[in-house]
């Protein structure tokens, strides 16, 4: 959801506005969107974001059009379950209570700039919305715990998390569809490489970072957190090895290294002579298994594998998992 609502704050500061946004605040039962999707929208057009599977946009556009004439926000509910879905469309998966918060938007809000400044630190921050008639959509941060209770129409919780930072050690062509398909996600990518010739800024242009120079000068000083992944794709034993030295002790939360299962075991047995031995963060050979051997291909595995990696997901197939508590 960080690239919507990227996107969404990015079209607001742009302006000039003003805007309408939505913002589901509530499901009880099942919904094809959850908590936390928002719609932009200037009266006129659907500018980004959805909060259905289609049964609920344009009803939601004519109730923003209204929301900018009177310049005072509304919480809507829609009852979408069993044969009410096909009265808003046409039955897409929306099958329960959505309560749906409409505000006008002009200027930037302050909320919206706290947004910003903690993906800039990443920092995790939690936003109080007032669902209070005489307070509707003012917003606070919370000096107390709280949540969202089905039913409750007083106030609703969110937490923001800083995009997944990807750094990918090696730049040639190959990582060119990772940076691609990972700035699609809403994530920040950064490049090191060894070689001058191939760490140049204009040959990954979507990259926050392109650095130069050996693993042992350029990895202390990256900010490696519990949302960061790196990915080794070097082809290079020597520098895959330099670099898992820092690598492994550092607080990324995700690692994974290209190559067979025989060159990634070779490497850890070489570390492991060092007393440096890798935790469940460490995947070799990286990737999920699906399929094809191409760069796209290969990018697609290694990104759905961090995305599930850092979710705390174990990738399985959704219609091998149980339906949610609710769920029809």
């Amino acid at each position: 959801m960080s690239r919507e609502l990227q996107d969404i704050l990015r079209i607001v500061r742009r302006g000039p506005g003003p805007f309408a946004l939505a913002t589901l605040v509530g499901v009880d039962g099942a919904s094809y969107r959850r908590p936390g999707a928002r719609l932009l929208t200037d009266g006129r057009n659907l500018l980004r974001g959805s909060l259905s599977g289609g049964c609920l946009e344009g009803e939601i556009l004519a109730r923003g059009l209204e929301v900018l004439a009177t310049g005072t926000p509304r919480l809507l509910r829609y009852d979408l379950r069993g044969d009410a879905d096909l009265v808003w469309g046409s039955g897409s998966g929306c099958e329960g209570m959505l309560d749906i918060l409409v505000e006008p938007v002009t200027g930037f809000p302050d909320w919206m700039g706290w947004i910003e400044e903690a993906w800039a630190s990443r920092t995790t921050l939690r936003i109080r919305t007032d669902l209070s008639q005489e307070k509707l959509g003012m917003r606070s941060i919370p000096s107390y715990p709280g949540a969202s209770v089905p039913g409750r129409r007083e106030e609703c919780f969110e937490n923001f998390v800083a995009p997944i930072a990807l750094w990918i050690l090696g730049a040639g062509d190959d990582s060119r569809p990772l940076v691609r398909m990972a700035k699609e996600l809403g994530w920040t990518v950064g490049l090191l490489d060894h070689r001058p010739a191939f760490a140049r800024p204009e040959r990954f242009p979507e990259a926050e970072a392109v650095l130069a120079g050996h693993p042992a000068a350029t990895i202390p000083g990256l900010p490696l957190d519990d949302r960061s992944a790196v990915v080794l794709m070097t082809h290079h034993y020597l520098k895959d090895l330099e670099a898992l030295r820092h690598l492994l002790p550092s607080g990324a939360g995700y690692l994974g290294l290209m190559g067979s299962r025989a060159r990634g075991a070779k490497l850890l047995g070489e570390l492991a002579a060092e007393g440096i031995r890798p935790d469940s963060r460490f995947h070799t050979p990286v990737g999920l298994d699906l399929g094809g051997q191409e760069p796209e291909t290969l990018a697609l595995a290694i990104l759905a594998e961090v995305q599930a990696a850092l979710a705390g997901r174990d990738a399985t197939s959704l219609r091998n998992q149980p339906a949610p508590a609710g769920a029809p």
